[in-house]
């Protein structure tokens, strides 16, 4: 077995023609099917069959299918690796992250690292904490930034997680709501109201119905949504309430587009936004660059803005 063949099984099964292989690989297909043959040859099993019209795998195919996946991306991490060490102003990183954390923490940080090297490509994939986890342990990304508690029971021991920010989560509702005239909440009030729930996997959408759990109350959940963005435009209808993590709500506070209390009854700070990467992950001079410089970043805002933002 070889590379290429391994690489070529795979795209036959992301693909089922191998026209669209050839294409991918920039081969011509009387070469790809050779390699198909002869990896069959190799195996003394058929690994291939066409039905309909595609090439589909085999039993034995589908058998070998994890494993290959597994040695095509070892051997691009390995050829990714080298490139780095032979300058660092060359790379691609592919971060992944929720959508809060995403959408309000990772952007600077991002745009930073670009202005400092020019020549990386930085990939964002933005999906739900849960997602996003399982992304990072198949090592399909190089990070994830996500948010997750003090502790959390799917914390995954493969994984290590750095806490580089510590947060309060507010309540959130519109300036003409009726929480607008109160100065404290409580959790009987919270329970009365149109809820706008985070989305499926994500990890506010499990804050936010333990804490009900915890305090023996139902969310009224009338409104469900992905995109954070979203969610607060739907409480500013003045219908609605959501909760959210301080650092998202900062301009519509400063704007009074929105008003905020803090959620009754959460630990001190409440949530942790953590950089995760695989233990097991091969090392990679440029993703170890951006986790120092993701380090550098959160100590240096800390002590300029004198809030909570700490590295453990």
């Amino acid at each position: 077995m070889n590379l290429l063949k391994l690489q070529i099984l795979v795209l036959i099964e992301k693909l089922k023609k191998v026209t669209d292989v050839a294409r991918e690989l920039d081969m011509k297909q009387p070469t790809v099917t050779f390699h198909m043959k002869s990896l069959e040859e190799d195996l003394g099993v058929a690994l291939f069959e066409a039905k309909r019209g595609r090439i589909l795998l085999t039993e034995a195919g589908k058998a070998l299918y994890p494993y290959a996946v597994k040695m095509t991306a070892m051997a691009a991490e390995a050829r990714k690796a080298v490139q780095d060490y032979t300058d660092l102003n060359k790379g691609h990183l592919h971060i992944g992250a929720d959508s809060m954390m995403g959408t309000y923490i990772l952007p600077p940080l991002v745009s930073g690292f670009c202005s400092q090297y020019p020549g990386i490509q930085i990939e964002l994939s933005i999906k739900p904490t849960r997602r996003i986890r399982e992304l990072l342990l198949g090592q399909e990304i190089d990070l994830a930034f996500y948010y997750s508690g003090h502790s959390s029971t799917d914390t995954v021991k493969a994984l290590t997680e750095e806490t580089i920010i510590k947060e309060d989560i507010a309540v959130i509702f519109s300036e003409t709501h009726a929480f607008a005239g109160l100065k404290s909440l409580t959790q009987q009030l919270i329970a009365q109201q149109f809820f706008v729930q985070h989305g499926e996997g994500s990890f506010m959408m499990e804050y936010a119905r333990s804490y009900a759990a915890a305090c023996n109350i139902h969310l009224w959940e009338r409104a469900v949504s992905d995109s954070p963005e979203i969610i607060k435009s739907i409480v500013q209808s003045g219908d609605f309430i959501s909760i959210f993590p301080v650092s998202g709500i900062q301009q519509e506070l400063a704007t009074a587009a929105l008003k905020s209390l803090p959620l009754p009854g959460q630990a001190e700070p409440a949530v942790l936004g953590v950089l995760a990467y695989a233990e097991d992950q091969p090392r990679s001079p440029l993703r170890e660059q951006f986790k120092q410089y993701v380090r550098q970043f959160v100590t240096n805002d800390s002590t300029n803005k004198g809030h909570s933002h700490q590295i453990t």
